[in-house]
């Protein structure tokens, strides 16, 4: 009968080979530990060092590539998908909206592992619709951004995947850039701190070579990224969240206005459900009759500005 402590060894055995993603994605230890520290396992990195290399030596087609620093892990390409348990129907709901609309969010290799189930998930749901009246919420359910449709531009999904690993790890990038307006096949040395997705765009934000000022690189113009592993430099300050309040992800400059102008009945009204800050004061006027004076403090952004001139006769004073 299998004692305690090797029951736990089997389950940590089966989280780890959950965790692999297929060749040509990979893992590094550290990224395995991490999550199987989550997953409740209190072991050493070099616990799970030896728990691949067991593996290995057991006959499991994983793969080691050790030919960088840190070692990077995974399935032989040409394994069979593992067994996976069929989840409930809430769950595979949960699973498949994960799918729609985090999948984009998620680094590439966390999704390529993530994919078996999230099939199974949308497989469990269509099986399910015939007599489960909750199988069928994700096909009466839908985010619409409210400006006009563009398709997204296509992202090299090994771009992709460098900028993503030197985003998780820290590291630095070296890529070759079109930028829009200026140099075609530029290389540049970038330190990644963020990435935004903003609509049909997705923008890694990072300084460059010994700057300090953050850029924005649309993901799509980098043309080939490789991350070089070595550490990179971070700015102390920044922060995510504050960075955006801030307006830089709608292109701002961090700088504020003090927004003061007329707007018809109709758009106070809209205002009135759909704030444009949590402060906003909307008052009454004279003149003209059914109009309102919007004072708000909010940054001074080129969304902003697009946005009044969108108004176009139901906003004067701008």
């Amino acid at each position: 009968m299998p004692t305690t402590n090797m029951r736990a060894t089997l389950m940590r055995h089966w989280q780890i080979m959950q965790i692999l993603p297929r060749h040509p994605a990979s893992v590094t230890s550290k990224s395995i530990h991490e999550r199987i520290a989550d997953a409740g396992y209190q072991v050493t990195r070099r616990t799970i060092e030896r728990d691949l290399q067991g593996l290995i030596e057991a006959g499991f087609p994983v793969v080691s590539d050790t030919s960088q620093e840190p070692y990077l892990w995974s399935w032989d390409a040409r394994t069979p998908t593992l067994t996976l348990p069929t989840p409930s129907v809430s769950d595979a709901l949960l699973l498949a909206m994960v799918k729609d609309y985090i999948g984009p969010m998620l680094p590439p290799q966390m999704f390529d592992a993530l994919r078996p189930y999230l099939d199974r998930a949308v497989q469990v749901l269509d099986s399910a619709k015939s007599h489960n009246t909750l199988a069928g919420w994700r096909d009466k359910v839908h985010a619409v951004l409210p400006t006009q449709a563009l398709i997204a531009p296509a992202v090299d999904p090994q771009v992709h995947r460098e900028v993503s690993d030197a985003l998780m790890l820290e590291t630095q990038l070296e890529i070759t850039y079109d930028s829009m307006t200026g140099k075609k096949g530029q290389t540049m040395t970038v330190h990644p701190h963020a990435m935004i997705h903003r609509g049909q765009m997705t923008y890694l934000i990072g300084t460059c070579w010994d700057y300090a000022d953050m850029r924005h690189l649309a993901l799509h113009r980098i043309k080939k990224a490789t991350n070089t592993l070595n550490p990179m430099i971070r700015q102390a300050d920044f922060n995510l969240p504050a960075y955006l309040a801030q307006g830089h992800g709608d292109f701002g400059d961090g700088k504020m206005r003090d927004l003061d102008i007329c707007i018809s009945g109709g758009l106070a009204e809209y205002l009135a459900e759909c704030r444009l800050t949590a402060d906003q004061v909307l008052t009454k006027v004279a003149e003209p009759e059914g109009w309102f004076r919007l004072q708000a403090r909010l940054p001074d952004t080129p969304q902003l500005r697009w946005w009044l001139l969108s108004q176009g006769d139901q906003v004067k004073g701008v």
